[in-house]
């Protein structure tokens, strides 16, 4: 029995190893950072150990997320690991559109399983001002949050049953940045460009009011 055992231990460091080498799909990143964030946002410490490999991951993640199949369950826990060893957002391919515009089409690919939220990588943002617009289905209720790959929040906001939602959002360090967007309504379109202004190192989110205290004017 004790045989047995070590080579089911083996096998599953096995997969996980081909996993850790391989990229993780899309659509579990985003059942990741959807659903399981829920709990596991930023969980840098030492709480989950990993001395059982995914087979101790199996039925906790399958409380949440029934069908997920094997491969699922050991990229989601490739992904866990990899926050909890390195403190950071695990490393996706740059899926940003060249012109800072994403279709319905491309929305649809980051939304969640049950409709109820969205993760979209926004890509490696220089420091600047840039216009954020969001364009939902009808009147939608949404809360948003724009983090850094080490899971600092740069900007926080809520509306309510608005079908456009345009903010301003001041970039002071490089990072690489992700949006978060919590709604029952489908976003039809995102853009994201920069207006060309650079960032006081002493400005707060109230970009506005930082821009009229420094007597500062837009760069078109």
């Amino acid at each position: 029995m004790g045989q047995l055992r070590a080579i089911g231990v083996a096998v599953v460091g096995l997969a996980y190893a081909q996993i850790g080498a391989a990229e993780v799909s899309r659509a579990t990143t985003v059942k990741f950072n959807t659903v399981c964030t829920r709990c596991h946002e930023g969980e840098c410490s030492g709480r989950l150990s990993f001395s059982s490999g995914v087979a101790a991951t199996r039925s906790h993640v399958r409380r949440y997320l029934p069908y997920s199949s094997s491969l699922e369950v050991e990229e989601l826990f490739a992904i866990l690991k990899y926050t909890k060893e390195h403190c950071a957002q695990y490393p996706l391919p740059d899926a940003v559109p060249a012109n800072g515009v994403w279709g319905a089409e491309a929305l649809r690919q980051w939304r969640s399983p049950d409709g109820e939220s969205y993760f979209i990588p926004l890509g490696k943002l220089t420091g600047g001002i840039y216009y954020l617009g969001l364009r939902f289905d009808g009147k939608a209720e949404a809360s948003m949050r724009i983090t850094n790959e080490k899971f600092e929040v740069l900007l926080e906001e809520q509306q309510c049953k608005d079908q456009t939602f345009d903010l301003t959002l001041p970039v002071a360090a490089e990072a690489l940045y992700y949006l978060h967007l919590k709604s029952y309504a489908t976003l039809l379109g995102l853009t994201l460009s920069p207006v060309g202004l650079h960032v006081p190192a002493a400005c707060t989110p109230s970009i506005n009011s930082c821009i009229a205290e420094k007597g500062r004017t837009w760069v078109p």
